[in-house]
């Protein structure tokens, strides 16, 4: 008996799915027991905002869009293309790959208008990733962008769709031709415009039967090809991107991490050491980094010559666990301490990398995939900090002195009273006081922030507000969470909550918005839980309700985004509308959440900075706005961009809102 060729056709496609599929299935089978190593997380709650987020962020890709930067929008538009294609051409390439088992298989079965739909969606998305397959190539040999990862691996990829696009233009484009696909041609005709054109531009009169072969048989070998090598290389993210999203952190806050029960009788770590001691989900934002690179080019560190890359800080942790995988699945956890690794801090990271991180959340603003960057680098800063010991001098020394003094700022000349001499300030009493005025050891401690604080007592007693200061404070601990030490802040917060349920706080006002992050967001988690509100929205609502009222001038205003305030509470409206009624406000080049950091979050206010110092970066960008005044809302943003704009100019610019409020 004569084997003919359709049925060795069969045998050969079911034999390289089999193989194909099977490879493919052990290699996820793979990535999922190494995600399994990781800490326990649930992020299964919430499922219809998940779902919805998933949506958005894998579908339309708004997160490709939040940056107002021409190569954003020209890859986000790229990407668009990308994955609408990929949803509408995948029924496609299943009748496809039917069609090689059952012969003559199509949807046609689905009815004439349903199919008819079906071929108008094939044709015009196989155009449409073709001219993403375009501007993709013209990207990397053409515009070049500085940020993204130029790897052999983004051609074989991007050669691969364009050959998979190619042979199924190529193959509609045969059959157009066959004679004994009349039916199809007539449908086609009328239905497939794209390469309707197709076979009138190239004159494509004669059918090819070898061609078409040739062209199905490469067409199956490349999907096959693509669907066992994504696995296998930084495309992983097309199979993880949605769910990824899914996954995602909702925020605020925009960092939550792993809770430390200090009351227990043992602690494996205080912080995260080996990859191990990531949760399965930061373990999974390494499987999901698309190497787009938009986080290390809105970094402040990286763009100030550092050595920081949020990027490769996830691509580290996803190679240390590969790099240790083989160990870590054949090996029981309690048995792990003793067998041979890669380390990953002081090995597949560096140190100094950790340290330079201002936390100030650009990188998960702009991250498509919601890869939580600032999470990974506290935690491995909490082991430094409170396992090791080693952080910066500088940061060790403001640790010492929260520890000694409650406050960070070591070698001030001022005292916790000095700031409020020759000023009526009231202190809060029980059942009488309805806000407490949070000053904050930025604002008693530092000459410049001094000026804050009195301002706000003014403008405060101005406009009748019932309000008191404790007669003794601390620091919130903000720092020291930011800085790695979480028992530091742990007592520090419980001292406080102390303080607060003595005299029955209920409301306060900060004028830090690192504080107002840390008292609406972590002190709840040790107990504390009380109506928080930043000293400038406060003003906005009493401009606004008409209890403050302010006369305009010409004056221009530039406004610096508080990363706290902006990216981390989505704060940006309300200083704006205060800016507004004191003068013309002008906006920065980079603003509201896309803003550039002071460089003094995460504890680098006491850091010795390497290359150029990214206050003086955005002091100069402030600056060259033309702007008479400069305002901003964060103590510490006021602080570096008094000292960064030393290096421009000699007159007194920069000033907090609530100064001007004052003036």
């Amino acid at each position: 008996m004569i084997i003919g060729y359709g049925t060795i056709k069969t045998i050969a496609v079911v034999i390289a799915l089999i193989l194909s599929v099977g490879y493919f299935s052990w290699r996820v089978n793979h990535l999922l027991r190494l995600l399994m190593i990781g800490k326990e997380e649930n992020r299964f709650d919430r499922v219809s905002a998940r779902l919805w987020m998933a949506l958005k962020q894998s579908i339309f890709q708004s997160s490709q869009f939040r940056v107002p930067k021409p190569d954003y929008t020209y890859a986000g538009i790229m990407h668009i293309l990308i994955i609408f294609g990929f949803l509408i051409l995948l029924p496609g390439e299943l009748e496809f790959i039917i069609s090689g088992i059952i012969d003559g298989f199509s949807f046609s079965f689905l009815g004439e208008r349903l199919f008819n739909i079906f071929l108008l969606s094939q044709d015009l998305f196989i155009a449409a990733v073709l001219a993403a397959m375009v501007m993709a190539f013209f990207r990397r040999f053409v515009l070049r962008p500085a940020q993204i990862n130029y790897h052999l691996t983004a051609y074989v990829i991007l050669s691969c769709i364009c050959v998979l696009m190619l042979t199924l233009l190529g193959m509609n484009s045969l059959r157009f031709t066959n004679p004994e696909e009349v039916h199809f041609a007539g449908v086609a005709a009328r239905w497939m415009p794209i390469t309707t054109s197709f076979v009138s531009v190239t004159g494509l009169t004669n059918f090819y039967p070898v061609t078409f072969e040739v062209m199905w048989w490469l067409h199956l070998a490349v999907l096959l090809f693509f669907l066992d090598y994504i696995p296998n290389s930084k495309h992983l993210h097309v199979f993880a991107g949605i769910p990824a999203n899914f996954f995602r952190h909702f925020s605020p806050p925009l960092i939550k991490l792993q809770p430390i029960n200090f009351e227990a009788e043992e602690l494996s770590s205080l912080g995260v050491s080996k990859v191990e001691d990531f949760t399965w989900k930061q373990l999974f934002d390494g499987y999901t980094c698309t190497e787009c690179g938009r986080c290390t080019d809105q970094c402040p560190a990286n763009n100030t010559g550092k050595a920081l890359s949020p990027r490769d800080i996830i691509l580290s942790i996803k190679e240390n666990l590969f790099a240790n995988g083989r160990m870590l699945l054949s090996t029981p956890p309690d048995q792990r301490n003793g067998a041979e690794r890669v380390e990953l801090i002081g090995g597949s990271i560096e140190k100094d990398q950790l340290w330079q991180c201002t936390t100030c959340g650009a990188c998960a603003n702009v991250c498509p995939v919601g890869n939580e960057h600032l999470r990974a680098v506290l935690e491995m800063r909490r082991y430094l900090m409170m396992e090791e010991g080693d952080a910066p001098e500088l940061m060790s020394r403001a640790v010492k002195s929260l520890e000694a003094r409650s406050h960070p700022f070591f070698g001030t000349g001022a005292g916790p009273k000095d700031w409020r001499k020759g000023l009526d300030v009231p202190i809060f009493e029980k059942g009488k006081s309805e806000y407490l005025l949070w000053v904050g050891c930025a604002n008693i401690y530092e000459d410049r922030g001094q000026d804050i604080a009195r301002a706000m007592i003014r403008v405060l007693k101005k406009a009748q507000v019932s309000f008191g200061i404790l007669e003794e404070s601390r620091c919130t601990g903000d720092i020291a969470k930011q800085m790695g030490n979480e028992l530091l802040f742990n007592e520090l917060a419980q001292q406080n909550i102390e303080d607060f349920a003595s005299v029955g706080v209920s409301k306060i006002i900060t004028l830090c918005p690192h504080c107002y992050n840390s008292f609406t967001y972590y002190y709840p988690e040790v107990g504390g839980v009380y109506e928080v509100i930043p000293h400038v929205i406060f003003i906005n609502r009493l401009i606004s309700s008409g209890v403050l009222s302010l006369k305009k001038n010409q004056r221009t205003i530039a406004y610096h985004d508080p990363c706290y305030l902006a990216r981390h509470n989505g704060m940006v409206t309300e200083p704006r509308e205060v800016v507004s009624v004191l003068g013309n406000l002008v906006e920065a080049p980079r603003n509201m959440k896309s803003g550039f950091c002071c460089g003094g979050g995460g504890g680098n206010y006491w850091a010795e900075e390497e290359g150029v110092k990214i206050n003086h970066a955005r002091a100069k960008e402030l600056f060259e706005t033309g702007a008479e005044f400069i305002a901003t809302a964060c103590p510490f943003c006021l602080l570096m961009m008094t000292d960064g704009l030393k290096k421009v100019t000699e007159e007194k610019k920069a000033y907090d809102i609530v100064e001007l409020v004052d003036l």
